[in-house]
């Protein structure tokens, strides 16, 4: 599979992964900021990063589609759950 720049989607043994090199509302962090901010999940004996919900909140309020503003609302339910500031 190619990648694309900007964003390229795999899939490999039942997961989806979204590959995104930029996103709107995070222009101003750089990829060391968000990689050392990221959430770590374990998935056997691999570690996988993500994006920290803080930033994923920012992006889906800056993009504003409807589909996201229903994510908002989970994903900040996610991080009182989880007890992330």
């Amino acid at each position: 599979m190619d990648f694309i720049a900007g964003w390229t989607s795999f899939y490999a043994a039942g997961i989806v992964l979204d590959i995104m090199t930029e996103m709107k509302g995070l222009e101003h962090l750089s990829f060391s900021s968000c990689y050392e901010d990221a959430l770590i999940t374990e998935i056997g004996d691999v570690q996988i990063r993500s994006l920290h919900l803080n930033h994923l909140i920012l992006n889906k309020k800056v993009v504003d589609r409807p589909k996201d503003k229903l994510d908002v609302i989970y994903l900040e339910k996610l991080k009182r759950l989880k007890g992330i500031k």
